[in-house]
């Protein structure tokens, strides 16, 4: 690389690491017209268009690949690509080449794991992530992994127990607490869905997120049938809920505990399928924060 080249790829790498793909992608396209044959812009341009959503990333993605044969990194950039693109099948073969360059390196084995998932083979995914875990027990991307293959797949006690980890090694992962909160509650560990949602509660401290620990905390109570600690949770819910999400589940309680009124009250079904749709909107809220 010439030191014009040198230069513009480490401004353009500044910016790819500050989230200015648009400029980043601009400058290695300029100093890829001086230097076309350079693989490290090649792989910068193709990686900013990959953020950018732009349909040429796999191009350059390609041309860094062939130039830098050896160069695993450069596989793994063109995988994302291929997933990306839909091609399952042609990732996880770039990623297993990348394997055989740099057999140590789990995070390919975590990548092959997720591919090999999303081609519907659930068994293989397993083989992959176990033997990340074999090598380093707390790696989190394997055991965030496993949570989801065990949960899709129905292992319900495998995903909790991953998960359970995930939390010991890292003790703020929020994604994490949510899923033991929400996997005792599926699982009718009631004792520990209340301890896991009440941590929730605490360790969650995104704006407005309370109420999805307090929504976690009411679900628990009328698994149990516990109207009045229901009723306590739901009137402290509705306190702090600015968007009216509690006002139903409330009312519902209310009934439970002093009887039906005049008024119309929601049935138990609507307030379950509420309190589902809260729990998913928690969860799908911190996987598009990456928290």
């Amino acid at each position: 690389m010439t030191r014009t080249a040198s230069a513009s790829f480490e401004q353009a790498l500044a910016l790819y690491n500050d989230g200015d793909y648009a400029r980043s992608r601009e400058l290695s396209l300029e100093a890829l017209a001086v230097n076309p044959q350079d693989p490290n812009l090649l792989r910068l341009a193709g990686k900013a268009g990959l953020e950018l959503g732009l349909p040429d990333a796999a191009e350059y993605l390609e041309q860094a690949a062939d130039l830098d044969p050896e160069n695993p990194d450069a596989l793994r950039d063109l995988a994302d690509a291929r997933l990306a693109a839909g091609r399952v099948d042609d990732a996880a073969r770039t990623i297993h080449r990348a394997i055989e360059l740099r057999p140590e390196d789990v995070a390919s084995l975590v990548d092959l794991a997720h591919l090999e998932y999303a081609a519907g083979r659930p068994e293989t995914a397993l083989g992959y992530l176990q033997t990340v875990l074999e090598r380093e027990p707390d790696n989190v991307a394997a055991l965030k992994a496993l949570v989801g293959v065990y949960r899709d797949t129905g292992d319900a006690d495998r995903a909790l127990a991953c998960a359970r980890k995930i939390v010991a090694y890292t003790l703020s992962d929020v994604e994490a607490a949510i899923d033991v909160a929400h996997l005792c509650l599926a699982l009718g560990r009631l004792d520990e869905a209340h301890d896991a949602f009440v941590y929730l509660r605490n360790v969650d401290d995104e704006p407005d997120h309370e109420v999805y620990a307090y929504h976690g905390l009411i679900e628990t109570e009328l698994q149990r049938e516990r109207w009045r600690a229901a009723l306590d949770l739901a009137i402290d819910a509705t306190r702090i809920d600015r968007y009216g999400r509690t006002t139903d589940v409330l009312a519902f309680v209310v009934a439970q505990v002093f009887g039906a009124s005049d008024r119309p009250t929601p049935s138990r079904r609507d307030v379950d399928d509420a309190l589902a749709a809260s729990r998913a909107e928690h969860r799908r809220l911190h996987a598009s924060l990456g928290l």
